[in-house]
């Protein structure tokens, strides 16, 4: 249940800073920032001699600078001796961390203790320069905690002058005469991306200084037609756009290559935008046909969670899936509420935790809770503001494997591993509204496999009459439901949706390495379970509001409890395109008919 997450673009420049420092057997050579000495003066300014420093560019092979922080790093500029400058030349950084590597031809050992003997920096920033006994021809200077200006003078090579700068932005450019819905979510690894009504033909982007006025590429390199307006505003053609998931077509800007007049950059993370087109879609209510949201954004989204008194409601898009070997999945979060603009309250969120088949849940209608592997969080509409309610230590050791909130009583339910990295067995954490040391249950339950990278997520399912509690018994799931009165009954399977009708229970089986899916049944505590139609073992079946939904072929079916069948599933409207959505709200999402001109 680790989470291996591989950053492709980062690698370079991850080896470029980190090889010498963390990798190589070699020694470091600190320097602490202070003023140019006398000494170092006088080897610039003394008339050339037949010395290692005037044949430092005779000699260099490559020189290579980067820059990273703890959330990442990129290349900054990779030359080979012959594009080296002539004349001083500058190099803007926006991370704390710079590292610099120059490579040389048959450079002895003597001739780089006197080369790095020799390095001097102007400027207040901590810089050592770190030796490999496996690379000779090799030297890399470290400079930390960069916040400033410095200059880097190496033996004949011009000087460097390094300068910090904010990262430029862009952002969508407003129509001037209509007022186009878009959405901006910067989402790291899973690429940056423009959302769009899928009508627009083109886009504008405005940057927030003057630009050079290169023009994006393809993700391959290919040129992409666009065109300049002006130095800040960028013009897209939304041509040859590519199928995409989910019905959307969409175009990939490659942006390494701008810079504005500076020479400076965008952000780091944020050099590629994916311009999504998106269908029109509406919102409804299962039951009623009603609509749901209203937003002019939410064809964007791909669930909706809406709060209780429907004055909120969050929009969930998802990302992608696991980059590692994890089971979870990433999802952006955006707060919506009538006649204010969209907060992104999560650009990225690794859910792996989503009771009633959501990621994101309403504690109250003033706060929303969410949660993952590595930590409990809450969200104040009003306040704008995230706080943690609980976080695994650092060494995974404690992950979470399963959080609850408890509305009726006021309750947060955790399990979390008692030690992951030797036992699959889990504690119980309570903790109670105000009171930041929770109740501990060791040794609660266990868990086990059911895929090889995944263990199971046992729940923890509060209603107002009582609550399911899940647990492993001769190695599958059991649940018991304890009532308010006290009174206990205990089932065979796993709570996966509970209504007035009953609680459907997903059984399983022990496999031979996991555990095999089994079928479904329904269960009133109290009463002997009874077994529900089956589907196909491989059927993905999920909880829409009150119903079991599945999709078939190219049709969804939803389980009919009076006839013990699943049934065709049709849409409150009648509309002829249209998706029940899973999550506990009971929402449906309808395509709008294109308006054919006569």
């Amino acid at each position: 249940m680790v989470r291996l997450c591989c950053f492709g673009f980062l690698v370079s420049a991850m080896l470029l800073l980190n090889a010498c420092e963390d990798n190589n057997k070699g020694s470091a050579v600190p320097v602490s920032p202070q003023a140019t000495s006398p000494e170092a003066t006088s080897i610039l300014t003394t008339a050339p001699v037949a010395t290692v420093e005037s044949s430092t560019r005779i000699k260099l092979q490559s020189l290579n600078f980067a820059e990273h922080n703890s959330a990442g790093g990129r290349i900054l500029k990779e030359w080979k001796a012959v594009d080296v400058p002539q004349a001083p030349f500058q190099v803007m950084y926006q991370l704390e961390d710079v590292g610099v590597n120059a490579t040389f031809a048959n450079l002895s050992e003597e001739e780089r203790k006197q080369l790095t003997d020799r390095i001097r920096v102007d400027g207040n920033v901590e810089w050592k320069v770190t030796e490999s006994t496996n690379a000779t021809n090799q030297i890399n200077i470290q400079f930390h905690h960069a916040s400033t200006s410095f200059v880097l003078y190496v033996g004949d090579l011009p000087a460097v002058t390094f300068i910090r700068k904010e990262p430029v932005s862009l952002a969508f450019s407003p129509s001037a005469d209509r007022d186009v819905p878009h959405l901006i979510l910067w989402a790291q690894e899973y690429a940056p991306r423009l959302l769009i009504p899928e009508r627009e033909s083109s886009v504008e982007l405005v940057f927030s200084v003057e630009m050079r006025g290169d023009l994006p590429t393809s993700m391959g390199g290919v040129p992409v037609a666009a065109k300049w307006v002006d130095a800040k505003h960028l013009l897209v053609q939304l041509d040859n756009m590519r199928a995409g998931e989910n019905g959307k077509q969409e175009l990939y800007l490659r942006m390494d290559n701008l810079r504005d007049v500076s020479g400076n950059r965008l952000g780091v993370g944020r050099e590629s935008l994916l311009v999504q087109h998106v269908p029109p879609t509406t919102w409804h209510y299962v039951q009623s046909g009603e609509i749901a949201g209203g937003g002019p954004r939410d064809p964007f989204y791909d669930q909706l969670v809406v709060s209780n008194d429907k004055q909120s409601y969050v929009g969930v898009v998802r990302l992608g899936g696991s980059m590692g070997d994890g089971d979870g999945t990433s999802y952006a979060f955006i707060l919506e509420q009538k006649g204010k603009a969209p907060v992104v309250i999560e650009n990225v969120f690794y859910s792996t935790i989503e009771p009633d088949n959501q990621p994101i849940h309403w504690m109250d209608d003033k706060t929303l809770i969410y949660a993952s592997y590595y930590g409990v969080y809450a969200y104040d509409i009003e306040k704008r503001e995230k706080r943690t309610l609980h976080e695994a230590d650092p060494q995974e050791a404690h992950n979470i494997n399963y959080a609850s909130y408890d509305r009726a009583r006021g309750l947060l339910h955790l399990l979390t591993y008692e030690n992951r990295h030797e036992t699959s067995q889990l504690e119980r954490l309570t903790f109670s509204s105000g009171d930041p040391m929770p109740q501990r249950t060791q040794a609660y339950t266990t868990t086990v496999l059911i895929a090889k990278y995944t263990e199971l997520d046992m729940t923890i399912t509060p209603t107002p009459d009582g609550t399911y509690w899940t647990r492993i018994q001769n190695s599958i799931p059991y649940t018991d439901y304890e009532s308010n009165s006290g009174a206990k009954f205990t089932a065979k399977g796993i709570v996966r949706l509970v209504t007035e009708q009953g609680v459907y229970l997903q059984q399983f089986e022990k496999g031979e390495f996991q555990l095999e899916p089994l079928g479904w049944t329904l269960w009133q505590p109290g009463q002997t379970a009874k077994k529900i139609a089956s589907l196909s073992v491989d059927s993905y079946i999920f909880a829409s509001g009150t119903d079991l939904v599945s999709k078939q072929d190219d049709r969804y079916v939803i389980y009919d409890l009076p006839r013990n069948k699943w049934v065709p599933w049709q849409p409150a409207n009648g509309e002829k395109t249209a998706e029940p959505v899973r999550g506990k709200d009971g929402l449906y999402r309808s395509s709008v008919e294109p308006i054919v001109k006569q």
